[in-house]
């Protein structure tokens, strides 16, 4: 049923969706095939939530009412059912080609532009990422060091939210989180806590239906590789370093002098 959900998934990343409708998709997509034939009623019970507000979810979805939406649902089935032998299972270098032509979408997007705007104009610049995110974090971190005046990386979750309240004292005005899967709840209570103190923050994480989406200020989506043992976060490094790529256009001069400076210390450590 991989098929099917990612039929419903890609559609619900089209729309804008709130809170009670993210959470209704994300139930749905843990009971493919037996939802395509379901009842509102039955839907909104699995999902918790009244009759009405499944209704309302296939409205925000385009469609013209619930039967219209079932029918789709039934129609990727269906499709979705097809002997494996019609259509190969794609291989995890498909999937991550597929997800790069995503992230592609993504940074040639609005959300992408004011993501780039409110990280170039901050000093300091925060970055967060805990447990899984932690490497993307320190990633980003590296390099964006040499490129900006002051740039704080936390990968801690016993200090996160001192981080926060930190960056925001030291008058810094958005931050950049990676929350990748599965999401540390210190995450999200940091992102809330940006928002708390007037930090704008830029979320990265692999889709737009998490959860906490409502409390960042611009979500970037990068979708994982899911193929393999673990999960493959190719995408998301391509998106983390196009951001700082754009983020250091926006002040060519300043990018230029730092990279000259940094080159001078090469000799001092290069082998």
């Amino acid at each position: 049923m991989a098929r099917a959900e990612d039929w419903l998934l890609a559609l619900a990343q089209r729309h804008r969706l709130s809170p009670t409708q993210r959470q209704i998709v994300q139930r749905m997509l843990g009971l493919f095939p037996d939802v395509a034939f379901k009842s509102t009623i039955e839907i909104a019970e699995l999902a918790g939530v009244s009759q009405p507000t499944v209704t309302r979810l296939a409205t925000a979805l385009g469609f013209a009412g619930f039967p219209e939406f079932r029918a789709a649902l039934r129609d990727a089935v269906l499709s979705a059912s097809a002997p494996a032998s019609a259509t190969p299972a794609p291989s995890p270098v498909d999937q991550e080609l597929a997800n790069l032509a995503y992230v592609k979408r993504v940074l040639d997007s609005d959300a992408a532009r004011e993501a780039v705007s409110l990280l170039a104009g901050t000093t300091p610049l925060g970055v967060l990422g805990l447990r899984a995110s932690a490497a993307l974090a320190e990633y980003f971190g590296y390099f964006a060091r040499r490129l900006l005046p002051a740039v704080s990386v936390c990968t801690d979750a016993s200090i996160i939210d001192d981080t926060v309240l930190q960056l925001h004292q030291q008058g810094a005005t958005a931050l950049l989180v990676f929350a990748m899967p599965r999401c540390p709840a210190a995450t999200v209570g940091a992102i809330r806590l940006a928002r708390e103190l007037g930090l704008a923050s830029v979320v990265v994480t692999d889709t737009a239906l998490v959860p906490f989406a409502g409390d960042a200020d611009v979500l970037l989506v990068a979708p994982v590789g899911t193929e393999l043992v673990f999960d493959s976060h190719a995408a998301v490094v391509v998106l983390a370093i196009s951001l700082l790529d754009a983020i250091a256009r926006t002040a060519p001069q300043r990018t230029q002098e730092r990279l000259e400076a940094h080159e001078a210390l090469v000799e001092r450590w290069i082998f």
